[in-house]
């Protein structure tokens, strides 16, 4: 290859050091800019992943689909669907495999095929050229042939309990762990390849249950996993706990933030440093995680209103219909710049950073959608009258992602109606239908390559599956004995964990992924591994290196920093009252 061809190493490597920072791996970037001898100032930035991005679909030709075909049944276009929709024949191994799967699953097929037109029953052969797998949602570029006919052939492996209602769950950032949180205040760590393992070895050895960790007195709200996987933010009532996972034995937390506000949502900076929290204040909250310290927005000040004498008409001058005209108008547009510009008018169900970490989202109980500066801490975009809807406890919006590109937004409400927006007009795409969420707050999430929409219908106990792309509705998926609270994509592969009130926490995916994984242990054991399997294993993930790093990253002594900086008798006054640890009435985020 010419060296015209290539782009100089210099160039190169801060890209990469970037990149690495982007991820979480903040110390592994230094190390690298050290040996290569590389002269930058070490900034989280996806640009190099953002490169290779452009570079792939530039590079991809995509033929469009014969449409008459689709049009003599949804047969045909079944079998254009990507990998991990497998055929019968992969199908009827993992039935025999398993009894209890197949019999959940089978009726979750059951509830698809009056949706999808009896594609459960696909028995063709797949072509053996494949249409490239899109990696992120982009309506500008993605052809209409894109649309599927059928959701991913996901079906549950793994089931685990606990001992009331499980309210939350989440995956780590490299989609190796998950968690779940439960009304009964505990939580629980799981191990996704082991959870794949069990199908196939029948629970020989197989423990996916590595951690439950036991230190909240109220229900959990949320959790999330910190980028580096060593650490976990849980929230319950009005505080958050997090939790050192690299030492198997601890299962209480080593360190928490005490809010004035029962606490609804949580998400971690993708470099770790910062705490998301959404309560029911309308004010957001974000937490130095080394500090503790606690920033908000700088409060929006709009141009005052125009004046108006008693009779709600202008001051001096003729009082004539301009007058009244021109003065209603003003208070029209003054009206509209606090609602455009200024804080939620409710309390916020859910808050989430973008991938890229310059921005992030908030979902409030007024209906609104916000989409945050995270530097300036300005809103840069508002969404008024997204959702409505008042159930049980929630109303308005009850959740809110932006996608990887950074250019939609996925949203969810008690309205039964999910929605794709675009974030940069605030236009309404199209909305997700056939789903009914009235009750509970529940969980609207895009897969792992944003091909699919996740949700939950609470009006008979199954996951939902939406083609992005179209808004169809391809396929359900049944299981859970009673409603669904949350569902959680991984983000490495068409994997989903959901969790309810039946106590349950279910973990789906592909058939072909379980035997993938049942295929990689079985050579591992060949190989003389299998000794120290069930703990060396998770203590292969937390090495004591690790501990040394995490300990770095959050210093030693905290229980005393974190009694200076939350006394007792620590009161919510203006913004978040002035004590130590708190946010000032004016104080700006700045990262």
């Amino acid at each position: 290859m010419s060296d015209l061809s290539q782009m100089r190493q210099e160039d190169v490597l801060p890209l990469i050091v970037s990149q690495l920072a982007e991820y979480g791996f903040a110390q592994l970037a230094q190390v690298v800019a050290e040996q290569t001898h590389t002269s930058v100032t070490i900034k989280p930035s996806p640009r190099l992943s953002e490169m290779l991005f452009i570079a792939q679909e530039e590079s991809v030709e995509i033929e469009p689909t014969d449409y008459s075909k689709l049009q003599q049944g949804s047969r045909s276009g079944a079998t254009e669907e990507e990998d991990d929709d497998d055929d019968d024949d992969e199908d009827e191994e993992m039935q025999d495999a398993t009894t209890a799967g197949a019999g959940e699953t089978g009726a979750g097929a059951e509830a698809g095929t009056g949706t999808t037109e009896g594609a459960d029953t696909d028995t063709n052969t797949k072509k053996s050229t494949k249409r490239p797998i899109m990696t992120r949602l982009n309506l500008d570029m993605d052809p209409k042939s894109s649309h599927r006919t059928r959701g991913p052939n996901l079906k549950t492996v793994y089931t685990t309990t606990h001992k009331e209602s499980v309210t939350c769950t989440t995956f780590s950032k490299d989609g190796r762990y998950a968690a779940s949180g439960s009304a009964d205040t505990s939580l629980k760590i799981l191990d996704v390849n082991k959870m794949k393992l069990v199908v196939n070895d029948g629970g020989n050895d197989v423990h996916p249950v590595i951690r439950t960790l036991y230190d909240h007195t109220t229900p959990v709200t949320d959790c999330d996993f910190h980028p580096n996987g060593l650490v976990l933010a849980a929230s319950s009532d009005t505080v958050v706990k997090l939790y050192d996972l690299s030492k198997p034995s601890v299962k209480r937390s080593f360190r928490y933030l005490q809010d004035s506000h029962p606490i609804n949502s949580v998400s971690f900076h993708p470099s770790g440093d910062f705490l998301l929290v959404g309560s029911e204040s309308e004010t957001v909250r974000i937490y130095d995680v080394k500090t503790l310290q606690c920033f908000t927005p700088k409060a929006f000040t709009a141009p005052p209103p125009p004046p108006t004498n008693v009779n709600n008409r202008p001051s001096g001058g003729n009082n004539n219909n301009g007058d009244d005209s021109t003065t209603s108008a003003a208070a029209a547009q003054h009206q509209h710049q606090v609602q455009q510009q200024g804080p939620h008018r409710g309390g916020i169900n859910h808050i989430e950073y973008a991938p890229t970490g310059s921005v992030f989202i908030s979902a409030s109980q007024d209906g609104s959608i916000k989409v945050w500066d995270a530097i300036s801490g300005k809103v840069v975009r508002t969404i008024e009258n997204a959702h409505s809807g008042k159930g049980r406890v929630f109303e308005g919006v009850t959740s809110a992602t932006i996608s990887k590109n950074g250019r939609y937004i996925l949203s969810g409400g008690m309205d039964s109606q999910a929605k794709l927006w675009d974030l940069g007009s605030g236009k309404l795409i199209h909305s997700f239908l056939g789903a009914t969420q009235k009750t509970e707050k529940q969980s609207t999430v895009f897969s792992y390559n944003e091909d699919y929409v996740f949700s939950s219908d609470e009006s008979n106990n199954t996951i939902v599956c939406w083609d992005s792309r179209s808004g169809n509705l391809v396929r359900r998926y049944a299981g859970h004995q009673g409603l669904i609270r949350a569902v959680a994509a991984s983000p490495t592969e068409n994997g989903v964990i959901s969790c309810g009130d039946d106590n349950r926490v279910r973990y789906w995916c592909t058939p072909a992924a379980s035997a993938a994984a049942a295929t990689a242990a079985a050579a591992q054991r060949q190989q003389g591994h299998q000794q120290g399997h069930q703990q060396g294993h998770h203590q292969g993930q937390f090495q004591q290196g690790q501990q040394g790093q995490f300990q770095g990253q959050f210093q030693g002594g905290h229980q005393q920093q974190q009694q200076g900086q939350f006394q007792q008798g620590h009161q919510h006054q203006g913004s978040y009252g002035g004590g130590p640890g708190s946010p000032e009435k004016d104080e700006i985020l700045a990262f």
